[in-house]
């Protein structure tokens, strides 16, 4: 007993005063250097890598420590980080010497303690404060939003291989909009051995903590103490983690731990519900008109596709998620005047204006990077990225994402699916809710290809329509419709000159677009010079690929996998092609007919021999867009055929005075091409 208070002493010592810091100010932004702060326990390297440890003979990267520790007593919210590298490659010396530390001056401060380098067994001090910039981190610029977030740039000089890097900072302060409602996570290794990792939390007396662990993450150890309660988690000797990708939203590989005061998702609703207050103050009268408009739309699914498409797309997505404004969002009719908001701000507006038409609606917190896996998660308000609406339409959940533009067809039919799990926030709600996806799928494309060869081959009228339906058709019309005619029309004809060599195309591409049905059609007329390659015996061959099922067949990077595998998105993926055959032009091949299926998909490849013409074509319906990971190997095999099957060449023989004739033709137009020559 006495052996555990002495360790808790020393442990909880954080009256200790902590040394001078010194402020480095660059214009309105600033940062501190000095000791660590004095909860910290300092972690001991070992003179060398553990010969027995993974990573001893690694050629790239080895990470020696990786170490987080909060202090969360009294409101302080405090995190310091150390990290310990190593570079075993030459191209990953620019990568070693250059290092970020990213923090908000809007509620942070942030202190850098260590700056070190490690060479023939001594250490040398590269601290160099002067030499540190400060800049707004506006990398989420490009995505439509600012924070205010600011990089702190550490620039080393001559780092070598073999040198072992040691970089430690802290930040003081928390989002205070979150009021607490936030959890200290860790990854305990990467793609990289590391020699050792941890987590160290600190709270107050008294306070309960529950964990959650993924993979290999071992549990961590807690001792209580009057000082408070500290729980932490130490790894050893961890092998690098081998990252297959293509995984589903909701998986990740890496052990990971979760620390976070025990709550539930009732206490998030709680937290959530002032930010979403019911709002009733008037819009605009262009508003307030067309509300009038949808009122009056003669059932309730009408009414919210209407709403949702001009918030949608009357509403660009930018936001200013700068203090209070990172959770809480604007006035709906302020973004409505303004015309733009982010997703809660969106949200919001479009939730206020359902209600206002008697349709139930309130925003939903979700974590588009994981997906359904937060549901095991300790509840903390930091676990959700992105806000969206859940409406009741008679007795039905309808799941919509205001944020996305250019969508089109029946709102019951969206898939959020990927999004996994959502915490509505509303009263009385206590459990994440689970977003179903809905019965049909809602993808699909469909394209239908005619060649009219002329009589000897030389010239083809080739005729493309394609058909894209559901999630299909809203990629297209968001990625399509704002591009130029003649732009299309090059793009589109560069790709057909890759396949078949000289196009030309006959206009442009005739888009027929039905938002309603959320359908879009494409019609494209060419006229190839030579896609037919000549073979001996008076053979003509046609290569011909099914696009169509291209993105439905495509292998992962990785092939030989232990995690779950994220598939295609359902849907019917078709492609016919069909030749016109000259008269007298006869198919080398027969009929056939070849069926495939896995777990997640069906597939069908048809050769069909007509009156004066030939048909192949591909089918494939992809029914699961994920595979646990005992089908992964079945399946790919069946992708795999698949694959070798979507291209074929199409082989005709031609009457053998045709093929004379154009064996003089050429004849001629070479002679005459030497006569040329000689002439000059």
């Amino acid at each position: 007993m006495k052996h555990l208070w002495c360790a808790v002493v020393l442990l909880f010592a954080a009256s200790v005063s902590e040394a001078a810091t010194v402020e480095h100010v660059r214009g309105d932004l600033r940062f501190s250097t000095g000791d660590a702060p004095a909860f910290v326990v300092r972690r001991e390297l070992p003179a060398r890598w553990d010969a027995d440890a993974p990573g001893a003979d690694d050629r790239r990267w080895r990470y020696w420590l990786y170490d987080v520790q909060s202090d969360r007593r009294g409101g302080r919210d405090q995190t310091y980080i150390e990290h310990v590298f190593e570079p075993k490659s030459p191209s990953l010396i620019g990568e070693a010497g250059r290092f970020q530390i990213n923090f908000n001056p809007e509620f942070q401060t942030m202190a850098i303690h260590r700056v070190e380098l490690l060479r023939d067994g001594k250490w040398q001090n590269r601290l160099s404060p002067e030499r540190i910039s400060l800049a707004r981190r506006e990398s989420e610029f490009e995505q439509d939003l600012t924070d205010g977030s600011v990089t702190a740039l550490i620039v080393l000089d001559d780092v070598r291989v073999d040198d072992v890097v040691r970089i430690s900072y802290s930040t003081v302060g928390s989002n205070p909009i979150l009021t607490g409602q936030i959890a200290d996570w860790i990854t305990l290794s990467w793609r990289n051995p590391t020699l050792r990792s941890g987590l160290r939390v600190l709270y107050d007396p008294g306070t309960k903590f529950r964990v959650h662990r993924e993979n290999t993450a071992i549990e961590p150890q807690a001792r209580r103490g009057a000082d408070g309660v500290e729980v932490q988690i130490q790894a050893r000797a961890l092998p690098a983690t081998v990252f297959e990708d293509s995984y589903p939203a909701w998986y990740q590989p890496y052990p990971v731990v979760q620390i976070a005061p025990e709550r539930d998702w009732a206490d998030v609703v709680t937290w959530a519900l002032p930010l979403y207050p019911r709002h009733t103050a008037p819009f605009d009268e262009d508003l307030e008109r067309r509300l009038a408009q949808w009122k009056a739309l003669p059932d309730p699914q009408a009414r919210l596709t209407a709403a949702l498409r001009a918030v949608q797309n009357d509403v660009r997505y930018f936001g200013i998620e700068i203090g209070d404004n990172s959770h809480r969002p604007n006035p709906p009719d302020l973004v409505w005047r303004r015309r733009y908001g982010d997703c809660k701000d969106k949200t919001y507006l479009l939730a206020t204006l359902l209600n206002r038409m008697g349709i139930e609606a309130v925003p939903a917190l979700v974590a588009t990077d994981r997906g359904r896996a937060i549901g095991e998660f300790v509840p903390s308000a930091s676990t959700f990225n992105h806000v969206i609406v859940r409406a009741r339409i008679g007795g039905e959940t309808v799941w919509v994402d205001p944020t996305i533009a250019q969508q089109g067809g029946d709102p019951r039919r969206f898939d959020l699916g990927d999004y996994g799990m959502a915490l509505p926030v509303a009263e009385g709600v206590t459990a994440l809710q689970t977003i179903e996806r809905p019965r049909e799928a809602n993808s699909g494309v469909e394209v239908k290809e005619r060649f009219a060869p002329s009589a000897d081959g030389r010239e083809v009228a080739f005729e493309v329509e394609t058909l894209y339906t559901g999630a299909s058709a809203d990629y297209q019309r968001r990625n399509t419709l704002s591009e130029r005619g003649e732009e299309l029309s090059r793009r589109y004809s560069e790709y057909y000159r890759k396949r078949y060599g000289e196009v030309e195309a006959l206009g442009e591409p005739v888009i027929e677009d039905d938002p309603e049905r959320n359908r879009l059609r494409i019609r494209e007329r060419y006229r190839l010079a030579s896609p037919f390659a000549n073979e001996t015996g008076g053979v003509r061959a046609l290569e011909v690929y099914a696009e169509a099922l291209q993105t439905a067949s495509t292998l992962p990077t990785a092939l030989d996998r232990k995690g779950p595998l994220g598939y295609a998105p359902r849907g019917r993926y078709r492609h016919e092609v069909t030749v016109q055959l000259p008269e007298r032009w006869k198919p080398t091949f027969v009929e056939e007919r070849i069926d495939r299926t896995s777990h997640a998909f069906g597939f069908q490849r048809k050769v069909e021999l007509g009156e004066g013409s030939v048909r192949l074509v591909y089918e494939m319906n992809v029914e699961r867009n994920e595979l646990p990971a005992e089908r992964v190997a079945a399946h790919l095999q069946e992708l795999r055929k698949v694959q070798d099957e979507l291209s074929a060449n199409l082989r005709f023989a031609i009457p053998a005075t045709l093929d004379a004739r154009q064996r003089e033709d050429r004849l001629r137009n070479l002679l005459r091409d030497v006569m040329q020559g000689d002439g000059k």
